[in-house]
């Protein structure tokens, strides 16, 4: 293993511990602004403009996995992610940003605060608790991406792993829950600034040490033909699995919530549209890296990508440029998880304990929960690293297929097909996670047909199936989202 602390210099570690004093600062200063009122804690009384939207946004679409999962799939799989993963993706942002972002900020109506409330809004309560619990098993995930940014802690400092776990998800918990998405919103502007800057310069360094990427090409040729393929060695079934888990953009809790926090609908179409780009960028330019290790360190690569990518990162930038790309991948990390912390601590509070159970909490009450739920959730979130120790790519597999099944059809068609039913809303949710969970878990995927992409198609027939057979029973009954309709008032 390399021994990255003997590559780390004092105005590295001076970066990152002025980045962490700043997170913290930000979430003591913001405290006051999100303690007014749950929708000021949640979505920043939704007064966000461009240039915040642009930091928010990139920040929860693009995290670890855009770095390091970006960078084992380029030294796994080569340049192929990018033709069926990343440019699919990119193009399917922008039906997100154009029309379905603007669509959720202009016709919910003001009691519409979390993605659960939008599912009570297009069909019923029921529908928003499946959601609500649906949300929770994103914290899998965060684990995941925790570990790949406590990792890189550990590396340079030598402290021990479990340690630098402990200190993200502390922090992540602290300035979360003081200040909500006003303090979200101001650190991932600063994130944001990081992370585009550091992707430049590694960009650059990359360049700069190949004497242009046609050299990289040719060296990872030579190494493995399919690093530099379109499809890379994969078959019809695994493409497919990665076009579907492209979607699962839609299915994102956090992208719901940032839609809900605009000024306006064209603030978000103007922001959104920006965002598209930059992440096209931003992953390509770790994928070349992740293609780089391969050439640079074929040993290290074969034992752990991870290590490898960041070998890269140490002999390719000079000191200070090393702790400023440290810095944005802890930013990545750090503004994905914090928005996950958020999500799932309204969900359990907002949603299901106020949603069900106790029905006349105050707005003090509701936040005061959700900032106790954001500590359990943390707690327990940093304790789910134990199973992710092994690389990010899995997390986004598994999780990511689960959203999909979960929530896309249901959310996305429901937001425009006028045959809706609570009844079809409720029960293509329920069926398709058992489905999920039967082929990835019990049979294991028969004839290697990924899970997701069964899921998937299930899920839209399933929909249109009971839809169609139960319109006339609520035909007349289901809002039209022109209609201010608040089910906890029935």
């Amino acid at each position: 293993m390399t021994d990255f602390s003997t590559m780390w210099s004092g105005i590295d570690t001076f970066l990152i511990l002025l980045y962490f004093a700043g997170i913290l600062f930000v979430g003591i200063f913001m405290k006051r602004k999100a303690s007014t009122s749950m929708k000021s804690f949640f979505v920043a009384s939704r007064r966000l403009t461009i240039p915040i939207l642009i930091g928010v946004g990139a920040a929860s679409w693009e995290d670890s996995w855009s770095i390091v999962g970006a960078a084992e799939c380029g030294a796994t799989m080569g340049v192929c992610i990018i033709f069926f993963y990343l440019i699919p993706t990119t193009i399917l942002k922008l039906p997100c940003a154009l029309w379905i972002g603007p669509r959720v900020r202009e016709r919910f109506p003001d009691w519409v605060v979390t993605l659960p409330d939008m599912m009570a809004y297009l069909y019923d309560n029921k529908t928003k608790l499946v959601a609500a619990l649906g949300i929770l098993p994103q914290m899998f995930y965060d684990a995941a991406i925790t570990v790949a940014g406590g990792e890189v802690i550990s590396y340079v400092t030598g402290i021990n792993m479990w340690v630098s776990f402990g200190l993200m998800g502390l922090i992540c918990i602290l300035y979360t829950s003081l200040s909500g998405l006003w303090g979200l919103a101001i650190t991932d502007m600063i994130q944001f600034v990081i992370m585009t800057v550091s992707a430049g310069v590694l960009c650059l360094g990359v360049y700069s040490y190949f004497d242009g990427f046609g050299n990289l090409f040719a060296q990872a040729d030579a190494i493995d033909h399919n690093l530099v393929t379109v499809f890379g060695g994969n078959g019809p079934m695994e493409v497919a699995a990665w076009l579907v888990s492209a979607v699962a953009i839609y299915a994102n809790a956090q992208s719901y919530q940032r839609f809900g926090s605009a000024r306006s609908a064209a603030d978000l179409k103007v922001a959104y549209s920006f965002i598209v780009m930059f992440g096209q960028f931003f992953m390509a330019i770790n994928v070349m890296a992740g293609m780089a290790s391969r050439v640079m360190f074929p040993e290290i690569a074969a034992e752990s990508s991870s290590q490898a990518f960041w070998s890269v990162v140490f002999t390719i930038l000079p000191v200070g440029l090393r702790g400023l790309f440290v810095a944005s991948l802890i930013a990545a990390v750090m503004s994905t998880v914090s928005a996950d912390y958020l999500c799932c601590g309204a969900a359990v509070c907002h949603d299901i304990v106020k949603g069900f159970i106790n029905k006349n909490m105050t707005d003090k009450g509701d936040i005061l929960g959700t900032r106790i739920s954001i500590w359990i959730i943390g707690i327990a979130m940093t304790f789910c690293t134990y199973f992710w120790q092994g690389g990010i790519e899995k997390a986004w597999y598994y999780v990511g297929g689960f959203s999909v099944s979960a929530f896309l059809v249901p959310l996305i068609v429901g937001l425009y097909y006028k045959k809706r039913t609570p009844v079809a809303g409720f029960w293509t949710m329920i069926f398709t996670m058992v489905l999920y969970a039967i082929w990835e878990f019990a049979l294991q995927c028969p004839a290697a047909i990924p899970s997701n992409l069964v899921a998937f198609a299930f899920s839209f027939v399933c929909y249109i199936v009971l839809c169609n057979a139960t319109y006339k029973k609520y035909e007349g009954q289901i809002n039209d989202m022109s209609q201010v309709h608040n089910p906890d008032n029935e």
